[in-house]
């Protein structure tokens, strides 16, 4: 396969049973297939050290800001999306494998980020209730209010229409 930064040739790289292609001697980059970045992307799985120093080639310019296309799937543009809510790293990831590249130092960089998958949820779910927590509240509100009125109508119709329904006692309708 080719380097979708730098076009040079994919090293395959066997770690923990996992194959990862490398751009080594080139950009620096890494492709990981679908579901395999998960397995490297923590400071404790210590299979990800492996690809912390990869080899690069300095006269290798990579413009950053190009969108690249995805090395396993035929003219698919890779999306660019922040790693974490922090927004430190961008990677990129294809919509069709779910494939992740990573460009040079990206994971070191996303490893230094959080310690577990857990703190990274929990940053998540702080960041959620951050930005949406106050509207979520005023809808919550709202709705109690909305059933609070409801109940006030169904007791009115009680009264008005009073229903004597016991079980087994009546002949035919609830009234």
């Amino acid at each position: 396969m080719e380097c979708p930064a730098c076009k040079s040739t994919f090293a395959h790289v066997e770690i923990d049973g996992i194959q990862v292609d490398i751009c080594k001697g080139g950009c620096g980059g890494i492709w990981f297939d679908t579901f395999e970045f998960r397995k490297f992307d923590e400071p404790h799985e210590e299979a990800g050290t492996e690809l912390l120093n990869i080899p690069v080639d300095p006269t290798v310019k990579v413009d950053r800001e190009v969108r690249i296309n995805c090395p396993k799937c035929d003219n698919i543009t890779l999306m660019r999306n922040f790693f974490s809510v922090k927004k430190e790293v961008e990677i990129d990831t294809c919509a069709n494998c779910a494939g992740v590249w990573l460009d040079m130092g990206e994971l070191n960089h996303i490893r230094k980020q959080y310690a577990s998958e857990e703190e990274r949820k929990a940053d998540a779910a702080a960041a959620f209730d951050e930005m949406f927590g106050p509207e979520l509240e005023r809808l919550k509100l709202e709705r109690e209010h909305k059933l609070e009125n409801a109940r006030r109508i169904a007791n009115m119709l009680k009264f008005i229409c009073p229903s004597y329904y016991l079980p087994g006692n009546q002949d035919g309708g609830a009234f």
